[in-house]
């Protein structure tokens, strides 16, 4: 398998295993995984092509519908990481 692939799984088998803990970690951590799933979108949507061309258009439907709801599951984490930033804890400024 792909090395970089195995570095994904394991950091999701992290993530996993022991989720956040703070609000800080919570926010990093989405804003890592709102990214991945920007990225997993478009390598789905990427196979699109070469799904019409190597196994036929129903297949290709198939993919479009993964690459489709890939986007909605960014959208979704994008909205959750909005929401978190808004709950962080703001610092104090001291003049």
């Amino acid at each position: 398998m792909d090395p970089a692939l195995d570095a994904l799984r394991d950091r999701l088998a992290e993530i996993i295993a022991s989720p956040p803990d703070t609000t800080d970690e919570l926010v990093d951590t989405l804003s890592g995984l709102a990214k991945l799933s920007n990225q997993w979108s478009e390598a789905i949507g990427a196979l699109r092509a070469p799904t019409r061309r190597l196994i036929g258009p129903a297949a290709a439907a198939s993919v479009s519908v993964a690459a489709r709801r890939a986007e909605e599951s960014f959208i979704e984490l994008e909205i959750t990481l909005g929401d978190a930033l808004a709950a962080q804890p703001r610092a104090v400024r001291q003049s």
